[in-house]
């Protein structure tokens, strides 16, 4: 029988809750004291199965001790602990109270997702170097606001403006640096290189674009084609219910938030550049689908030939 043990994931500590008892325990690399604790408790750590949230880089250490030692673990999206949290009534949060929430999850966990987790240490290098680029981005748009409201201010000092457009120039030298580290490590792996390159022959797709999907493929190699828009968040959910018997259909975004975001120009370009989009695009059009739903199931297009052109490891083909 496995024993599951919720963790609540804070940057200093983990909340452990083993069904009996609460621990903490320092979240440090290597996490050496909840290592031997598991040991000392758990001594086959084949039945243990740890339950916790996908926190960014503070979940990275309970993941790095799972892979290192094949203990099991189920990564919870935040979002789904938190409504379960809500469904339990749980009006109060605390560390304790979440790492007996995550606890609490193991009744409803689907064995599919209880898995050792497999470190892949180039997508996950890959990965820090977009959300930094996402970061340098960012920045840039809050520095050219910021340049455009002091320039319409008849108060502002020169210098402040000067001093925010070097600002400016130093982070659009960032962003360059990123793209090209992240095109270095992409053309050190003779795999990644081909990937990269076939996904840039798909019209509308360019470089960030094509390795942010590169690094959400590697994330989930093993995805069926029936499966990947769920992840992306582009599958379409129903409402009918009650009076909402002819609710409206909308997209879950349940999944990858960053491959949306991406995707969004990159569809636009592809509805004037790939022919097979546009195709798609008009036909909906034509058939009186309002001009946004037809953009959302363009995208949903769009990543499909983007995953059928990374799995048969060929490059895109346009319609003869």
């Amino acid at each position: 029988m496995e024993q599951y043990i919720g963790i609540d994931v804070a940057k200093e500590e983990l909340s452990v809750f083993d069904g009996t008892n609460e621990r903490i325990f320092q979240n440090r690399q290597g996490l050496s004291t909840f290592r031997a604790y598991l040991r000392k408790a758990f001594p086959d750590l084949c039945k243990v199965v740890l339950i916790f949230e996908a926190t960014g880089p503070y979940s990275q250490y309970l993941i790095e001790l799972c892979a290192s030692h094949g203990i099991k673990a189920w990564v919870v999206n935040p979002k789904k602990s938190s409504h379960f949290a809500k469904a339990l009534g749980n009006r109060s949060k605390t560390d304790p109270i979440d790492a007996k929430t995550l606890y609490t999850f193991s009744k409803v966990v689907d064995p599919k997702n209880i898995l050792v987790p497999q470190i892949d240490h180039v997508r996950e290098e890959l990965s820090l170097y977009l959300s930094s680029y996402d970061f340098v981005i960012k920045t840039q748009t809050a520095i050219v606001n910021r340049i455009e409201a002091l320039s319409h201010h008849p108060h502002t000092p020169k210098e402040l403006l000067v001093l925010l457009r070097h600002d400016l120039a130093r982070a659009e030298r960032t962003e360059a640096r990123l793209l090209a580290r992240m095109e270095e490590l992409i053309k050190a792996d003779d795999d990644l290189s081909r990937d990269y390159e076939n996904l840039l022959t798909i019209p509308g797709i360019g470089k960030i674009c094509a390795i942010t999907l590169l690094a959400f493929f590697r994330t989930y190699g093993e995805t069926k084609r029936s499966e990947i828009t769920a992840l992306v968040g582009l599958d379409p959910t129903r409402k009918e219910s009650g009076t909402a018997v002819n609710g409206r259909r909308k997209i879950s975004k349940g999944g990858n938030k960053r491959v949306r975001k991406v995707l969004y120009f990159p569809t636009l370009s592809a509805i004037q550049h790939n022919s097979k989009i546009r195709t798609f695009y008009e036909r909906l059009v034509a058939n009186h689908k309002p001009k946004k739903l037809a953009v959302i199931a363009s995208m949903r297009k769009l990543v499909l030939i983007a995953h059928a052109v990374y799995k048969n490891k060929t490059p895109y083909q346009e319609a003869a």
